[in-house]
Protein backbone atom coordinates (compact mmCIF):
# COMPACT_ATOMS: atom_id res chain seq x y z
CA UNK A 1 0.00 0.00 0.00
CA UNK A 2 1.46 3.29 -1.23
CA UNK A 3 0.76 6.58 0.93
CA UNK A 4 1.80 8.51 -2.49
CA UNK A 5 -0.89 10.84 -3.19
CA UNK A 6 -0.80 11.55 -7.33
CA UNK A 7 -0.07 14.81 -8.61
CA UNK A 8 -3.57 16.91 -8.46
CA UNK A 9 -4.02 19.77 -10.89
CA UNK A 10 -3.82 23.24 -10.18
CA UNK A 11 -7.29 24.88 -9.34
CA UNK A 12 -8.55 27.39 -11.91
CA UNK A 13 -10.55 29.90 -10.28
CA UNK A 14 -12.71 30.41 -12.87
CA UNK A 15 -13.25 26.77 -12.85
CA UNK A 16 -15.57 24.81 -10.60
CA UNK A 17 -14.72 21.09 -10.76
CA UNK A 18 -17.55 18.56 -10.69
CA UNK A 19 -17.57 14.71 -10.35
CA UNK A 20 -16.58 12.73 -13.33
CA UNK A 21 -13.60 15.05 -14.05
CA UNK A 22 -15.55 17.62 -15.90
CA UNK A 23 -15.34 21.58 -14.95
CA UNK A 24 -18.10 24.34 -15.49
CA UNK A 25 -16.73 27.60 -16.22
CA UNK A 26 -17.85 30.29 -13.95
CA UNK A 27 -19.73 32.96 -15.96
CA UNK A 28 -18.82 35.92 -13.47
CA UNK A 29 -16.08 35.78 -11.19
CA UNK A 30 -16.26 39.29 -10.52
CA UNK A 31 -19.61 38.38 -8.34
CA UNK A 32 -19.78 34.96 -7.67
CA UNK A 33 -16.13 34.93 -5.36
CA UNK A 34 -17.40 38.06 -2.79
CA UNK A 35 -20.66 36.06 -2.84
CA UNK A 36 -19.26 33.15 -2.06
CA UNK A 37 -17.07 34.95 0.57
CA UNK A 38 -19.63 36.65 2.21
CA UNK A 39 -21.83 33.31 2.60
CA UNK A 40 -19.06 31.83 4.40
CA UNK A 41 -18.94 34.41 6.90
CA UNK A 42 -22.37 34.67 6.87
CA UNK A 43 -22.22 31.02 8.20
CA UNK A 44 -19.32 31.86 10.45
CA UNK A 45 -21.70 33.88 12.11
CA UNK A 46 -24.45 31.92 12.31
CA UNK A 47 -22.32 29.26 14.09
CA UNK A 48 -21.50 31.73 16.71
CA UNK A 49 -24.80 33.33 17.43
CA UNK A 50 -26.32 33.41 20.61
CA UNK A 51 -29.97 34.03 19.15
CA UNK A 52 -32.16 31.17 17.31
CA UNK A 53 -33.83 33.83 15.26
CA UNK A 54 -30.78 35.54 14.42
CA UNK A 55 -29.48 31.76 13.44
CA UNK A 56 -32.57 31.68 11.30
CA UNK A 57 -32.30 34.83 9.96
CA UNK A 58 -28.80 34.32 8.91
CA UNK A 59 -29.44 30.41 7.26
CA UNK A 60 -32.26 32.54 5.20
CA UNK A 61 -29.50 34.51 4.09
CA UNK A 62 -27.45 32.13 3.40
CA UNK A 63 -30.17 30.42 1.00
CA UNK A 64 -31.07 33.54 -0.67
CA UNK A 65 -27.07 33.57 -1.74
CA UNK A 66 -27.34 29.72 -2.58
CA UNK A 67 -29.95 30.62 -4.81
CA UNK A 68 -28.38 33.96 -6.48
CA UNK A 69 -24.91 31.65 -6.62
CA UNK A 70 -26.51 28.71 -8.18
CA UNK A 71 -27.13 30.01 -11.40
CA UNK A 72 -23.86 30.55 -11.93
CA UNK A 73 -22.44 27.31 -11.55
CA UNK A 74 -25.16 25.23 -13.30
CA UNK A 75 -26.19 24.78 -16.73
CA UNK A 76 -29.28 24.44 -18.63
CA UNK A 77 -30.49 21.99 -21.29
CA UNK A 78 -28.48 24.44 -24.33
CA UNK A 79 -25.41 24.51 -22.32
CA UNK A 80 -25.16 28.16 -21.51
CA UNK A 81 -25.00 29.81 -18.14
CA UNK A 82 -28.75 30.84 -16.83
CA UNK A 83 -29.19 34.29 -15.52
CA UNK A 84 -29.52 35.05 -12.21
CA UNK A 85 -32.50 34.71 -10.41
CA UNK A 86 -33.84 36.01 -6.81
CA UNK A 87 -37.91 37.19 -6.36
CA UNK A 88 -38.29 40.67 -5.91
CA UNK A 89 -40.47 39.55 -2.29
CA UNK A 90 -37.27 39.06 -0.82
CA UNK A 91 -35.83 42.58 -1.08
CA UNK A 92 -39.34 43.24 1.01
CA UNK A 93 -38.32 40.46 3.49
CA UNK A 94 -35.21 42.05 3.69
CA UNK A 95 -36.94 45.69 4.89
CA UNK A 96 -39.11 43.83 7.43
CA UNK A 97 -36.85 41.74 9.17
CA UNK A 98 -34.61 44.66 9.60
CA UNK A 99 -37.40 47.26 10.84
CA UNK A 100 -38.78 44.59 13.01
CA UNK A 101 -35.41 44.16 14.65
CA UNK A 102 -35.23 47.99 15.04
CA UNK A 103 -38.90 48.09 16.85
CA UNK A 104 -37.92 45.26 19.32
CA UNK A 105 -34.12 46.50 20.18
CA UNK A 106 -34.12 49.34 23.54
CA UNK A 107 -32.56 52.94 22.51
CA UNK A 108 -30.00 53.39 24.68
CA UNK A 109 -27.93 57.06 24.74
CA UNK A 110 -24.20 56.12 23.79
CA UNK A 111 -23.35 55.22 19.95
CA UNK A 112 -23.40 51.33 19.85
CA UNK A 113 -19.50 49.67 19.68
CA UNK A 114 -19.51 46.41 17.63
CA UNK A 115 -17.11 43.75 19.95
CA UNK A 116 -19.71 43.02 23.04
CA UNK A 117 -20.12 39.52 21.41
CA UNK A 118 -17.97 37.77 18.59
CA UNK A 119 -21.21 37.14 16.29
CA UNK A 120 -21.94 40.71 16.88
CA UNK A 121 -18.32 41.66 15.77
CA UNK A 122 -18.56 39.40 12.84
CA UNK A 123 -22.50 40.71 11.49
CA UNK A 124 -20.71 44.47 11.90
CA UNK A 125 -18.03 43.15 9.80
CA UNK A 126 -20.41 41.43 7.17
CA UNK A 127 -22.17 44.48 6.80
CA UNK A 128 -19.29 46.70 5.93
CA UNK A 129 -17.86 44.04 3.70
CA UNK A 130 -21.46 43.71 1.76
CA UNK A 131 -20.98 47.69 1.31
CA UNK A 132 -17.60 47.07 -0.28
CA UNK A 133 -19.22 44.36 -2.50
CA UNK A 134 -21.74 46.68 -3.90
CA UNK A 135 -19.03 48.94 -4.18
CA UNK A 136 -16.68 47.06 -6.05
CA UNK A 137 -19.62 46.26 -8.55
CA UNK A 138 -20.53 50.01 -8.94
CA UNK A 139 -17.23 50.96 -10.21
CA UNK A 140 -16.66 47.73 -12.47
CA UNK A 141 -20.13 49.35 -14.66
CA UNK A 142 -21.23 46.04 -15.15
CA UNK A 143 -24.98 45.30 -15.68
CA UNK A 144 -26.32 43.34 -12.30
CA UNK A 145 -29.71 42.13 -12.03
CA UNK A 146 -31.58 44.78 -10.29
CA UNK A 147 -32.64 42.77 -7.94
CA UNK A 148 -29.75 41.55 -7.03
CA UNK A 149 -28.59 44.73 -6.70
CA UNK A 150 -31.34 46.04 -4.47
CA UNK A 151 -30.85 43.04 -2.45
CA UNK A 152 -27.05 43.82 -2.04
CA UNK A 153 -28.06 47.47 -0.89
CA UNK A 154 -30.13 46.76 1.78
CA UNK A 155 -28.25 43.67 3.07
CA UNK A 156 -25.59 45.63 5.13
CA UNK A 157 -28.39 47.75 6.92
CA UNK A 158 -29.77 43.96 7.91
CA UNK A 159 -26.53 42.94 9.23
CA UNK A 160 -26.23 45.92 11.11
CA UNK A 161 -29.53 45.48 12.92
CA UNK A 162 -28.66 41.93 13.30
CA UNK A 163 -25.53 43.11 14.73
CA UNK A 164 -27.05 44.83 17.47
CA UNK A 165 -30.46 42.56 18.28
CA UNK A 166 -27.61 39.85 18.89
CA UNK A 167 -25.70 41.78 21.18
CA UNK A 168 -28.98 42.44 22.90
CA UNK A 169 -30.17 39.15 23.10
CA UNK A 170 -26.76 38.14 24.56
CA UNK A 171 -26.31 40.79 27.37
CA UNK A 172 -29.78 43.26 27.68
CA UNK A 173 -28.98 45.09 30.54
CA UNK A 174 -25.32 46.27 29.45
Amino acid sequence: MSLHQPDLEPWKPNELPMQGGRTIQRTDPLLDSPLLELNAWLGLARACAHSARVQAILLALQGDLQQILKPLTALDDSSNHRSLSLPMERLGWLDEIREALERERPTYEFPDLPGDTVSGAILDLLSIITQRIRSQLHQTERQIDPTIEGYLERLPRLLFALARYEETQAAPYR
